[in-house]
């Protein structure tokens, strides 16, 4: 499609986004790119007009870049749409006028290899290639279960919600006791998964049911790739795990909290809200409510 700035500038008043525009007006662009792959006829953004290469920016034609309002304005020969918060801005732009382009979105249907055992799966679910859904799963509305999912046991899958291909969920975990002989003994995962609204679960990820209780994941959490969360865990709402994020059992990761790559986080700690840990960290200690800790083991370096 061929999108012009008046189209943007129309669609930044309905949204009530404060903008401005400089430079030629009547560019046309018809798709996106990101600026280390510069297109001509698309539209970018940049988080800090500091370490825009003008040059190479020139080499191209009809590129509509979008700037934070509140960046110094520069006199070169671009068009250029300041806005408010560049990044949320652009990408609403972008899913308004190419949202049919994003292949995760799927019309609600569950694909013929996928095995579903549950009947309690409300409107509005996909259901993808070669997936199991276990007979006591409940899944709410407009829930996306992408290809190679496994969904086991006592599980609640709120409204709204994403899960990525090759995610296990309410799988039994790894917790052993010896008995009178020694021998190491499976200790019982009676408990289930409660994932609340709005939570994307990347891919790959694995999600141990409870013992005695369930393990909660609350409205809004996002996780990336190759994360583990324990039995007994709770992560709150709006918390942040990042790639290779590992938890252990009976641990609380607080609301809107950050967990870098490759963090670890030992049995039992509690992560506050609005917390920070660093990439790679090992957190062996509670970390306060808004604090940030890096290191190995972790220290607060507020």
């Amino acid at each position: 499609m061929n999108l012009t700035i008046k189209d943007i500038t129309d669609f930044l008043k309905i949204k009530k986004i404060e903008y401005e525009v400089y430079g030629e007006i009547n560019t046309v662009v018809c798709g996106f790119c990101p600026l280390n792959h510069l297109k001509n006829n698309c539209i970018t953004w940049v988080r800090n007009l500091k370490k825009l290469s003008l040059d190479e920016f020139c080499m191209h034609k009809n590129i509509i870049l979008f700037a934070d309002i509140t960046a110094q304005k520069i006199g070169a020969d671009l068009t250029i749409v300041y806005v408010d918060n560049v990044q949320r801005t652009f990408f609403e732009i972008t899913e308004h006028f190419f949202g049919h382009l994003n292949p995760d979105i799927h019309d609600a249907r569950i694909e013929k290899t996928a095995v579903v055992e549950s009947d309690n799966i409300d409107e509005g679910v996909y259901i993808g290639h070669h997936t199991f859904i276990d007979k006591e799963v409940r899944i709410g509305k407009n829930v996306t279960i992408m290809h190679n999912v496994t969904i086991q046991g006592k599980v609640e899958i709120g409204d709204n919600s994403f899960i990525e291909s090759g995610t296990a969920i309410g799988v039994c975990g790894f917790g052993y006791v010896k008995d009178e002989v020694g021998k190491q003994k499976l200790v019982p995962h009676y408990a289930g998964v409660k994932i609340g609204k709005e939570v994307h679960i990347g891919a790959n990820n694995t999600i141990i049911r409870g013992c005695l209780y369930d393990t909660i994941i609350e409205d809004g959490v996002k996780t990336a790739d190759l994360v583990c969360i324990s039995h007994n865990d709770v992560i709150k709402s709006g918390a942040m795990l990042t790639c290779g994020v590992m938890i252990a059992g009976s641990t609380t990761v607080g609301e809107n909290s950050w967990l870098a790559p490759g963090a670890v986080v030992n049995n039992a700690v509690d992560i506050g809200d609005d917390s920070y840990v660093g990439i790679g960290s090992v957190v062996l200690k509670k970390v306060k409510s808004g604090h940030k800790v890096f290191g190995v083991p972790a220290v607060n370096i507020d």
